[in-house]
């Protein structure tokens, strides 16, 4: 049996606790016959777009063992599963250390995702960017002269009118 990880999104409005949301990934291990090493719950946050009229969602992370061929079959029964809104599973790269280390935390506790200290706008830097600061009083049109519509047209331009 190989190890793999999935994330699955559950409808936050179907299930309120968390009792249900591991009793259904629970429920779709039985089925394929794999072996739940690991559940815990990743974020409840808004999700970037509706799905299902959905704005909210809860993440689940799992890491399991199970036959490879079972994973359409997995895939399959969580589209059919009206508590879940998206999933993915991947093989697993995982060490045994940290996997132990996530069994650790309290599984009903959010995991704090990578980077989150970063989600705030309000600390970033664009001045390396070029978009952004010494513009002049030009705007964004820099050093370049006037534009070909600001100036007269003269005999011989491709532009001119009238000749």
């Amino acid at each position: 049996m190989k190890r793999y990880e999935g994330m699955f999104l559950f409808d936050s409005a179907a299930v309120h606790d968390w009792a249900g949301m591991e009793k259904e990934v629970r429920r779709l291990m039985e089925r394929i016959g794999g072996n739940l090493l690991l559940c815990v719950k990743f974020d409840e946050r808004k999700l970037a777009y509706e799905i299902n009229r959905r704005k909210r969602g809860t993440y689940v992370l799992t890491y399991f063992e199970a036959p490879g061929d079972k994973i359409p079959e997995l895939e399959r029964n969580a589209q059919l599963s009206e508590m879940l809104l998206r999933h993915i599973v991947l093989r697993a790269t995982i060490t045994d250390a940290r996997l132990a280390e996530l069994k650790a935390h309290p599984p009903e506790t959010p995991l704090s995702p990578a980077g989150a200290e970063r989600r705030h706008d309000d600390d970033r830097d664009y001045r390396d960017r070029g978009d952004r600061g010494d513009r002049g009083d030009r705007g964004d049109r820099g050093d370049r002269g006037p534009r070909r519509r600001d100036r007269e047209a003269e005999p011989g331009d491709e532009f001119a009118v009238g000749e």
